[in-house]
């Protein structure tokens, strides 16, 4: 209670975020354990007389002003790790909820700088977005075990090279009409699963 109060007399005693207090020099539990023990962030600033929240609503410009940011710091276009760590560390959920995914966002600014699009047609979004519907756990192991646990671009494998971290990608994106059938469903190593996702 007593590093919360004094990250709090740093911002004058109003809100700040996890991200703001995680980040002040020097030492000081960790967010996450501020959270477990008094159940919320909000309800943690409460009991130090700090109410409010980041209740942000971004607006379609801001995110697309945050993402163009985001991709020419970093020289490639960000993926939801990237975004949410990079310009104004806006998450990938207002971007999925306005365009379908953060993917589709880059595809449509690039659309725009292409000259294909408006900046209106930019900004509406895609309301009828498909749906990012979780894959089973069945049909996870049954790709993994069908490309007999190695990653398909680079053949890199878990039980050969301990740092190798296996993900079961859409050959054809979501954002694109793709669906969960196994047949558009492969294992990727991690890094070449990330690299597919910035070009």
């Amino acid at each position: 209670m007593v590093a919360l109060q004094k990250a709090a007399n740093t911002f004058d005693n109003s809100y700040f975020t996890t991200t703001q207090y995680d980040d002040l020099p020097g030492n000081r539990p960790h967010s996450g354990t501020v959270i477990g023990r008094f159940g919320s962030w909000k309800r943690s600033l409460k009991l130090i007389g700090i109410v409010g929240g980041r209740e942000r609503r971004h607006s379609p410009a801001d995110l697309i002003d945050n993402l163009e940011a985001a991709w020419k710091e970093l020289g490639f276009r960000p993926g939801k790790r990237q975004i949410a760590a990079h310009g104004a560390r806006i998450s990938e959920g207002p971007y999925r909820r306005h365009w379908g995914s953060l993917l589709s966002a880059g595809e449509r600014l690039a659309e725009f700088h292409d000259g294909r699009i408006s900046r209106e047609q930019l900004l509406a979004g895609n309301a009828a977005s498909v749906p990012r519907v979780t894959i089973p756990l069945k049909d996870r192991w049954a790709v993994l075990k069908r490309d007999c646990y190695k990653c398909a671009k680079c053949g890199g494998s878990p039980s050969s090279d301990h740092t190798v971290e296996l993900e079961v990608d859409h050959i054809h994106p979501v954002a694109r009409g793709g669906g969960n059938s196994l047949e558009n469903l492969q294992a990727l190593c991690r890094k070449c699963n990330q690299g597919k996702k910035d070009r």
